[in-house]
């Protein structure tokens, strides 16, 4: 493969993120991103001569109309193998996903503790067990962690409500002891990437994935890619300012998960389960409770739409257990308190919680490893 510029980097990555999502003829993908059938030819060919898209059968679902069936792209699995890990407040998850982003293996493991060591120790034991399954083949670990972090040098900087983790070079440990590329990632970054390329994203170009964990970030796909923002901590909504009996204080020290059920505990609910459970069998409290929170996230929502223009809005992480009485809470605070009435889409992810961190790691590994492969060339 000859040497690339920096718009074919960009270019020759857009058709195998396209390929990402599912197997396309070279014409489509030309007409999808707007390139010319001779460009897209070229790159194709490279990634072919790399070993990783092949040919596949002719596209039969346009075989009846006229003119000749195109031929099918998709990813060759076996290219790369990449492991995705999620490091949660509680526990980590990790995955082990092949170049077409099929699950391998699957595996999570809570902390013993919530110091440094004890945290260190769970993740190391999930990357040995991911990396021992086939270690000639894992060729990149990429992380979803929370808080602000910088990702091009790959430190985990200020975690709230995980300060244990303050200042981690996370990326350059791992890939000393494990000699494989690492990259990290902000947590609710990659789940969103985990929406775009799994989830209900697939065909969009700009959306807002909530994720509601202990804390609470958004990602924000913005034309196809995440949006940092200028020092990288772009979409910590969890950080912005509630009034709280006079006090300014922040949206996820008192919605945050941990928050949530401190406040259900005098109910008899100690986890999202019994929650979920409460909120469709209508109890009141809880119902009125769930609607509060419904309210506070609507407005959150209300002033995120203004200051981007997005109006897709994804609800994951423990989001989905609030049920349609938080859905139709944050639909009627947007509605009665947005400035200019326009449609707004906001659903609950379908993805899950604690695992859609490490799915949206080993994506965005996936994608990453590529465009460092490619660089190299």
């Amino acid at each position: 493969m000859n040497a690339i510029s920096s718009i074919g980097l960009k270019n020759s990555l857009r058709i195998f993120e396209t390929l990402m999502v599912k197997d396309i003829s070279r014409v489509e993908i030309a007409k999808k991103l707007d390139l010319t059938k001779t460009t897209v030819g070229e790159m194709t060919k490279n990634f072919i001569d790399l070993g990783f898209i092949q040919e596949k059968e002719k596209d039969q679902e346009h075989s009846n109309r006229i003119g000749k069936p195109q031929t099918l792209l998709e990813i060759v699995p076996d290219a790369f193998h990449v492991a995705g890990i999620g490091i949660l407040r509680t526990q980590v998850e990790g995955c082990l996903v092949d170049a077409s982003g099929k699950i391998l293996i699957r595996k999570s493991q809570k902390y013993k503790a919530p110091d440094y060591t004890s945290v260190m120790n769970s993740i190391f034991d999930i990357t040995d067990y991911l990396l021992s399954k086939n270690p000639s083949k894992v060729n990149a670990i990429a992380f979803g962690a929370p808080g602000t972090l910088d990702s091009n040098e790959g430190v985990i900087l200020k975690p709230a409500k995980f300060l244990e983790f303050e200042n981690v070079p996370l990326a350059r440990i791992f890939s000393e002891k494990y000699g494989i590329n690492t990259w990290v990632e902000n947590d609710a970054d990659v789940a969103a990437i985990a929406e775009k390329y799994y989830g209900m994203g697939k065909d969009l170009n700009s959306f807002i994935y909530i994720h509601m964990e202990e804390g609470i970030g958004s990602g924000i796909i913005l034309n196809g890619e995440i949006h940092h923002g200028e020092y990288g901590y772009a979409g910590e909504i969890g950080h912005f300012l509630i009034k709280d009996n006079g006090q300014f204080r922040y949206l996820e020290d008192l919605y945050g998960a941990d928050a949530i059920l401190e406040k259900v505990k005098a109910l008899g609910i100690s986890n999202f389960q019994s929650l979920s459970k409460a909120e469709k069998g209508g109890d009141e409290k809880v119902v009125r409770f769930i609607k509060e929170i419904g309210q506070e996230i609507g407005a959150v929502i209300v002033s995120m739409i203004h200051l981007t223009g997005i109006s897709t809005i994804f609800l994951g992480g423990k989001a989905p257990y609030l049920g349609n009485t938080f859905l139709s809470s944050i639909k009627k605070t947007i509605d009665e308190n947005l400035f200019y009435a326009h449609k707004v889409d906001v659903k609950l992810s379908k993805l899950g919680d604690a695992f859609v961190v490490a799915l949206g790691a080993s994506t965005h590994g996936r994608i990453k490893y590529l465009e460092n492969l490619l660089a190299a060339k």
